[in-house]
């Protein structure tokens, strides 16, 4: 038979409790998990709400800043040197400006020639005075206009009896 173990001495402490560190750190590990799946959950349901905000208005997904402003997609809002071809509903692939200046991109598609596109354009620069040079015949214009701080690039594409266009602007304050 074996002896029971000896009892603490009267009014003595009890032995400490024994910790369970891994059991803490596994719950604190746990903790985090859940408050970074709530944060993106949050961000997620934020992101929805702006992209059905921006289908419903047509403005496209703009994110302002005391800085400036960023816009994609939408209708796309022309500067007024930038000519828009007749006929055309230029949709915004992204626009931005702050304080320096402004630019964005523009896409479209048109049932005319790439040539009259080209022609379109290449006359419009050049009536507003714009330096124009064609780095592809018919297919890429690249206009400057050094005094008001303008650039512009048209890239002109045709598939399956479309022709696209993609006008890419920019101006320096």
């Amino acid at each position: 038979m074996t002896a029971p173990p000896p009892l603490p001495p009267s009014g003595g402490a009890p032995p400490p409790k024994k910790s369970n560190v891994l059991l803490w750190v596994l719950v604190g590990v746990g903790g985090f998990i859940v408050l970074c799946v709530v944060a993106l959950m949050g961000l997620g349901l934020f992101v929805a709400h702006k992209v059905k905000q921006a289908r419903t208005d047509g403005s496209g997904l703009v994110f302002s800043s005391g800085n400036g402003s960023v816009r994609i997609g939408g209708r796309a809002k022309l500067p007024a040197w930038v000519p828009d071809y007749p006929g055309s509903n230029p949709q915004a692939a992204f626009s931005a400006s702050d304080k320096d200046g402004e630019g964005g991109t523009f896409v479209f598609q048109t049932g005319d020639s790439p040539d009259k596109v080209h022609q379109y354009y290449e006359s419009e620069f050049q009536s507003a005075g714009m330096r124009v040079s064609s780095v592809n015949p018919a297919r890429m214009l690249v206009a400057q206009d050094d005094s008001n701080r303008h650039s512009i690039t048209v890239m002109i594409g045709e598939k399956a009896a479309q022709t696209s266009v993609t006008v890419t602007y920019g101006t320096n304050r």
